[in-house]
Order: C-alpha cells, then structure tokens, then sequence
C-alpha cells in the first residue's frame, strides 16, 4: 500500500506541473457578432509571420506534453487503478467508491484524448489560414483553437480531482486495514 501512495503522489506532481498551461474559455456566439476594428486586423496582418512560429511552437510543445501526459494517464489508470482494483477483488476487499474512482477516470481519459484530438485539428486549421491576408478569420478561428484549449484545460483538472479523490480513498483503505 506505500508503494501505491508513493506512486500516485509522485505522478500528481507530474501532473499539477502541466495542469498550469492553459487557455482562456470564450463565448464562440458573441466572437461571431464583433467587429474587429482596423487595428487590431492591421496588427494581425504586420505580425502575420511571427504569430505563426510562435502557434507552431505551441502545437509542437503541446503535442509534446499531450504525449507525456498520456502516458502518466494510462500509468495510473493501469499500473496504479486497475491493479489496485484486482488485487482488492482477490483479496475479497473489494471498494465500490475505488472501482468508480477508476471508471470515471478511464472514461475522463478517454474525454481527453477526445478533445486534444479536436483541438489538434482546430489549431491546423488555424495554421493553414493566412493571417496576412484574412485576419479577421484567423481571429474567429483562434478564439475556437482557445476555446478547444479550455476544453483540455477543464478535463485535466477533472483527472487531476479524480487522482486525488482516488489518493484520499486509498489512503482511508489503507488505515481501515
């Protein structure tokens, strides 16, 4: 049982350090009623070229993180979750709120990988758009990349409670054995 809570802390703090990268959420019906003025349209237009290497570092980098997450998430669903929920049934000691725990969180993962594959799409969209010469879509279609970046955002904090709901369980198991 130590080991168990040795993991699962030490891949929460993997966690909480990735949890800090986020977007901010936007109404997509109020983004198609404003007018972007001159401007900010001219803004877009002059930093064309290093708006697109800085999205390009960004999907290179979240791509990076969306795989090392999704392997600290299959981790713990498998090695951590799973096997704990095996070994509880074997022993007869089996925990309806532990074996929800794990289902929530296998179905959470799932939501993930979803909506970083929804997100991956939206922001190539994105990058194929010429800013320089259609900078009012390129703005309409940020605000969707934002909005599909909150949607990650809000499902790994939603894994991030499920683990620590899952700690505190393990942790009451643990001191009613």
């Amino acid at each position: 049982m130590r080991t168990l809570s040795r993991v699962a802390v030490g891949l929460m703090s993997v966690l909480l350090a990735f949890s800090s990268v986020s977007a901010s959420a936007v109404d997509l019906d109020a983004i198609e009623h404003r007018v972007l003025d001159e401007n900010y349209t001219g803004a877009v237009s002059q930093n064309c070229a290093s708006i697109k290497v800085r999205l390009q570092r960004i999907q290179k980098d979240d791509a990076r993180n969306r795989v090392h997450l999704g392997a600290q998430y299959e981790s713990i669903a498998s090695k951590l979750m799973l096997n704990l929920n095996l070994r509880l049934v074997k022993n007869n000691l089996a925990s309806a709120e532990i074996a929800g725990q794990q289902t929530t969180f296998v179905s959470e993962q799932k939501r993930f990988k979803d909506d970083y594959i929804g997100y991956s799409q939206e922001l190539e969209s994105l990058l194929k758009i010429d800013c320089k010469t259609q900078p009012k879509q390129f703005y309409y279609q940020l605000e969707i990349v934002r909005a599909k970046r909150e949607d990650i955002d809000l499902s790994m904090k939603r894994l991030k409670e499920i683990i620590t709901k899952h700690r505190a369980a393990v942790v009451t198991l643990k001191e009613s054995l």
